[in-house]
């Protein structure tokens, strides 16, 4: 129902029932269906319909939008100093804004485990006044869970089935609302390690930030209407950085995205939200949380793997293979573990000849005991019928490195390369009976090309609005070792890690990187903390977008060069974002305009829309996209100086491939009275056929000499004007 109208919460709820009274015949009826009223940050209620009372709602004044709450997937310390935070340096980022003091970040996600050391109150100052939240008292959670660290907590359970298997309180029972938590705002915890693998010391983006869970239930059958709520929540309890690590699969608009709807509220609020991608890589257009006034996170790799060594009978050859998580915790191995195999009726290594595919699912398994064996699997695989058949481990040989996966379970997985698997085929048909020793995994750090776009990750373009670029950033995602329950929920124990990947683990490393900005710049919109954050990627004079290797961030499902669909605008670089030299603000107004240019695609201000409208081109973003070039095009960019008054930048452009590009004024003077000056960029097709109907990108970036002012550009031309 929009922006609310009268500040009075209660007279917010009862305008609910009122209007859902008319509909369904009574005010007592009306109660017993609203399952939540939003009543702090914006106007509106879930409430269970049938079909004709939401359609006769649909046409009441005052109602912008109605539509069916979905399902909401969830999306999972070396990373930190990959992205250059050093805690030991005196200066830095990390430094300069106090590790992120008295910052709110509210993580709407599966709960929090209170007792991790992660989230330790040591030091802390008190709670900020400004703080409205609670903390929740539920099933094994009271009060004195909370504390300077954990300053709230809340849980939406309104329509969740009561057979669920999951603590009735804000306290996390999958591991994976913990785990982002502490990515984001963890406190130095020393000698943390997953099973002694990748040891050092975890924190979190932001130690001294403060916290706050909203907890919903993934088993809810209301979901989506459970976010909305824990949004709305966080708007008036005070956050400042709102960590979404979740989404809905297959939105094409926003007027019935629930996410994109609260987030837009929370932005109107001044409250940045960042939102994972998604894990549907790597086909394109599969990304999610698109709308623009989110920071949307795709998921890069970083420069450290768990390596173990295979060693054939004869000791004369041997293969490096890479030994991943999947869905679940690294699992290690203690010793030398021998790997049985036999032809005949008893499968050790599930036998992958010529003629047969490789499926490792219950159907093909067909009962077969693979207790105390290893199955060697080229396609789907189906973990938790591995699991049942007695399985000690897996093999996974997959060229390019991507196999679908369905169900959980904590065996150790390995990833072989092809020429490995090779190896392992080879030896398999031709021995009736051996032994195959894979030797304990080690940390490997250096290793590169780093980053890359992790090969779930999902990618652009836009399915919605097209013309937004979208992921906006890519932050460390792969293997990322955080707080996590510990195995025996009874146990006391407080140092309990595990590694998770997906864009939720990416997602809460740009949050907590957007809390160090908070801190460092208070003043700063929602806008420009993403500007700064998207404008700095990974970059250099020589190339733009560089990993380890020096060379271009890759592609991890096909190996060659990604592109901005893949990385947006690039991999986050948390000290060049502390100081990028100009912003691009843009305003929740800026915002509404731009869904009044969508028409029935984006709804989500009550007010009607007038015949002045922002095209998605027009929009003030730190990115340019073009997705249908015929011609020429001409957009309009305003920049606003945050960093040195008297200073000149001159304009780079990077070129697509068959696109000319002009830019004026190519050069911006800024003094103490001018902080705010506006450029027109103008694109034009090529003679060129072969680039018709495909995205070309490149860049433009404006420097003083020190700062690099980096926006990406993509375009697709559809036609071409005669050289």
């Amino acid at each position: 129902m929009g922006k609310k109208t009268v500040k009075d919460h209660e007279l917010v709820t009862k305008s609910h029932h009122e209007t859902l009274a008319s509909v369904l015949g009574s005010e007592d009826l009306a109660k017993g269906a609203i399952l939540y009223s939003y009543r702090h940050g914006f106007s509106g209620f879930a409430a269970d319909m049938n079909p004709r009372h939401a359609k006769a709602l649909s046409k009441m004044p005052g109602v912008v939008s109605v539509f069916h709450s979905k399902k909401v997937k969830l999306h999972t310390t070396h990373s930190w100093d990959f992205l250059g935070l050093d805690v030991m340096k005196p200066t830095g980022i990390l430094q300069e804004s106090g590790f992120g003091v008295d910052v709110i970040v509210g993580v709407v996600d599966s709960g929090v485990w209170p007792e991790a050391e992660s989230f330790n109150d040591k030091s802390m100052p008190a709670v900020p006044t400004r703080w409205k939240g609670i903390c929740q008292i539920g099933e094994n959670f009271t009060a004195s869970n909370c504390n300077r660290k954990l300053i709230g907590a809340r849980y939406f359970d309104q329509n969740v089935d009561p057979s669920v298997e999951d603590y009735r309180s804000p306290r996390d029972k999958d591991s994976h609302g913990t785990h982002t938590s502490s990515t984001a705002v963890g406190r130095l915890v020393y000698g943390a390690s997953d099973d002694e693998f990748g040891s050092g010391i975890a924190r979190g983006g932001a130690p001294m930030a403060r916290l706050a869970v909203y907890k919903f239930y993934e088993e809810s059958s209301s979901l989506e209407a459970d976010i909305i709520s824990a949004i709305d929540y966080a708007i008036y309890d005070g956050v400042d950085i709102l960590s979404i690590s979740a989404g809905v699969d297959n939105t094409y608009d926003y007027n019935t995205d629930g996410i994109a709807i609260a987030a837009f509220h929370a932005v109107q609020n001044g409250i940045l939200v960042v939102a994972s991608g998604g894990n549907s890589g790597p086909y394109p257009s599969t990304i999610i949380n698109t709308a623009p006034w989110i920071l949307s996170v795709g998921a890069g790799t970083i420069d450290r793997g768990f390596y173990a060594k295979i060693i054939l009978p004869d000791n004369a050859t041997s293969c490096q293979v890479c030994k991943m998580a999947v869905r679940t915790f690294l699992n290690v191995f203690r010793q030398a573990t021998p790997l049985q195999h036999r032809t005949g009726s008893e499968v050790g290594l599930h036998r992958i000849a010529s003629g047969e595919d490789g499926y490792c699912t219950e159907a093909r398994l067909n009962g077969t005991t693979l207790r105390g064996k290893y199955v060697l699997c080229i396609a789907s695989l189906d973990l938790d019928a591995i699991e049942k058949a007695g399985a000690t481990g897996i093999i996974i040989t997959d060229t390019a490195g991507l196999i679908p996966i369905t169900g959980t379970l904590s065996l150790p997985i390995f990833v072989v390369p092809s020429a490995c698997g090779v190896q392992l085929l080879g030896h398999r048909s031709h021995e009736r009976s051996s032994t195959i020793y894979i030797h304990p995994p080690e940390t490997v750090t250096g290793i590169g090309p780093a980053p890359a776009v992790a090969t779930f990750s999902s990618r652009g373009p836009n399915p919605i609005s097209p013309d937004i670029l979208k992921p906006d950033i890519i932050a460390p995602g792969v293997d990322i070792i955080a707080a996590i329950p510990p195995k025996s929920h009874s146990s006391s124990s407080a140092k309990s890690f595990g590694a998770m990947s997906g864009t939720s683990m990416s997602c809460p490393h740009v949050s907590g990187v957007a809390a160090l900005l908070k801190s460092l710049h208070p003043d700063w919109s929602p806008s420009a903390i993403k500007s700064a954050i998207m404008t700095t990627g990974i970059i250099t004079l020589a190339a733009w977008n560089m990993d380890n290797t020096r060379d271009i961030i890759t592609d991890s499902y096909t190996l060659s060069y990604s592109n901005p669909f893949g990385y947006g605008a690039g991999h986050i670089n948390p000290t060049k974002a502390a100081d990028p030299g100009l912003v691009y603000v843009t305003t929740p107004q800026d915002y509404a305009l731009f869904c009044c240019s969508l028409g029935s695609v984006c709804k989500i201000e009550h007010s009607k829309c007038s015949s002045q409208t922002l095209a998605a081109t027009e929009l003030n973003y730190p990115s340019i996209t073009i997705s249908n070039l015929v011609g020429a095009k001409t957009v309009k960019r305003v920049v606003t100086n945050v960093g040195t008054p008297y200073s000149s930048y001159r304009a780079i452009v990077e070129e697509p491939h068959s696109v000319r590009v002009t830019v004026k004024p190519d050069i911006l003077h800024f003094n103490s009275s001018v902080t705010k000056l506006s450029y027109e960029i103008t694109f034009e097709a090529a003679q060129i056929v072969r680039s018709v109907g495909h995205y070309a990108f490149g860049s433009i970036t404006w420097s003083d000499g020190v700062h690099y002012v980096r926006s990406p550009i993509s375009v697709q031309v559809n036609d071409f004007i005669r050289a």
